[in-house]
This record gives structure tokens, sequence and C-alpha cells, in this order.
């Protein structure tokens, strides 16, 4: 057995790739998703609520640990507003994510794309 390339594949399994361009067009898509809306403006883009509910469903989080994981990522991302435990459950859940939690069940690779377009969720071998 080759301990080298094993040992490779044990740490790959631990990384976790973020893609936070979903900043760059905050402004923009805010104020699409507002354009027309009656009542409180949104704060958050959906995109934003998207890649934050990959996340928990990713590291099994609760609301309350996804607002202070998201707190804690705000002091190193310059930008990154985050959300109240109660925003984040009210957006998730009307969101339509098809995401489903057998997905991460297993000792397989799981892949997480987000872009303007949406997230993509993908097990290894999926592609």
């Amino acid at each position: 057995m080759n301990w080298s390339m094993y040992n490779d594949s044990l740490v790959r399994r631990g990384e976790v790739l973020l893609d936070f361009s979903v900043l760059d067009g905050w402004d923009r898509e805010v104020e699409r998703m507002n354009s027309g809306r009656r009542g409180r403006p949104f704060t958050y883009p959906d995109s934003l609520i998207r890649l934050l509910a990959s996340i928990r469903l990713l590291l099994h989080l609760p609301y309350r640990q996804l607002e202070g994981f998201t707190r804690g990522l705000s002091r190193y991302v310059e930008g990154l507003a985050a959300p109240d435990y109660t925003t984040l459950n009210r957006r998730v859940n009307r969101l339509e994510l098809g995401m489903d939690e057998a997905l991460v069940s297993s000792d397989e690779p799981v892949y997480i794309a987000l872009d303007s377009t949406g997230v993509k969720v993908h097990k290894s071998g999926d592609w």
C-alpha cells in the first residue's frame, strides 16, 4: 500500500473550498430581489443563503451555530455580513434547494459548486 497517497487522500477529505465571489454581486442581487417588492426589503442575497445552507448541511449545524460560524467567517472575509439564525431559518426554508441529506451521509467526497446561477451538489463520480 502506498501510505503517502493514502495519507494525502485522508487529508483531502477535510478540505473545504468556499468561493466567495457571491459577495461581488451582493448589491446587484439584493437590488434585483427587492425590485417591486412590498414590505421589508431583503438584506441578504439568495446566493449567500444557498451557500450557508450548503455549509449547514455539510457540517450538520443547527441555525444558531450557523450564525456563529458565519460571524467567525466574516472576520476573515471582507464584505461578509452574518444574518441572524431566525433569518437563516426562514430564508433557507423558503428556497427550493433540492439538496438531499442522504447525499452527505456517506464517506464519499461531496462537491458543492456555487455561482450566480445557484448551488450544485455532486457526489464523487457525478460529474
